[in-house]
């Protein structure tokens, strides 16, 4: 007799996300499921929604209709059929510090070395020896490439190196999600690639990744999946196969001409 494996459940599933700035529609009804182990990579132009969709994830931002769940557990709100109540604190971090985010601006401590920046979350946050926390800090240090600048100030690392610094931060919380906001955007093109370089890696030991980027050709190495937006909206997503050589819609193919166009 044979057994029928079970689909397994998304890590994250977004039904019907909305959210407003005052009377401006940002977010338009977002649907997405992403999978244990799955690296999504969402582009589209600017002003689209892909930044505030990723705060919404880890409810930086309040949707105002919507469900984010996290293993089947809601995001932000107390689950049930009364109105709409936002939860405690309490468990809102709890849930959030399961997922990591890396944003455009690197946001290290101007005072501390690379080594206290990482080290600064797992003691105040998960009580962690300070002992334990540096040690492992100095290992994800040199998993970023960075084990030579454990004591440099930020004022002293480059951009691309101090970007480094905080994706090992954030992944010194030990989440089970990458969230990365363009996190090349404020980088000199020459420092571009020792980032992407360590997000590739991420996927390849199947890190959970929803990455906003503008590099398109990272998308279509790394990306399992890949999110076109537009207004507000997933207008197209796919394999990076198809989304970049064969799009269906097109908006989406006058968004990568336009793109690829100005980058070629």
């Amino acid at each position: 007799m044979t057994t029928e494996t079970q689909p397994r459940a998304p890590i994250i599933r977004v039904s019907g996300l909305h959210k407003r700035f005052g009377p401006l529609p940002v977010l338009r009804g977002i649907d997405l499921e992403v999978q244990a182990g799955e690296a999504v990579c969402i582009i589209g132009p600017s002003g689209s929604g892909k930044s505030t969709f990723l705060r919404c994830l880890n409810f930086l931002e309040e949707p105002e209709a919507g469900v984010v769940e996290l293993d089947g557990e809601p995001m932000g709100f107390v689950p049930g059929p009364a109105r709409r109540r936002r939860d405690t604190e309490a468990r809102i971090n709890r849930m959030r510090a399961r997922i990591g985010m890396v944003f455009q601006s690197f946001n290290l401590w101007a005072h501390m070395t690379a080594l206290q920046n990482v080290v600064e979350a797992p003691i105040h946050v998960k009580s962690l020896p300070r002992r334990v926390a540096e040690e492992r800090a100095s290992a994800l240090l040199g998993r970023v490439g960075l084990a030579d600048k454990r004591d440099s100030y930020p004022a002293q690392l480059s951009g691309g190196q101090q970007q480094r610094v905080a994706i090992a931060r954030a992944l010194a919380m030990e989440p089970e999600i990458m969230l990365f906001d363009e996190p090349t955007s404020a980088l000199d093109p020459e420092l571009v690639g020792e980032v992407l370089a360590v997000m590739a890696s991420l996927a390849r030991d199947g890190m959970t990744m929803i990455i906003v980027t503008h590099e398109m050709a990272f998308a279509e190495e790394v990306a399992d999946r890949v999110l076109f937006m537009d207004s507000g909206a997933v207008v197209e997503e796919g394999r990076p196969m198809d989304i970049f050589h064969r799009p269906r819609s097109d908006r989406t193919a006058q968004f990568l001409a336009r793109v690829l166009r100005r980058r070629g």
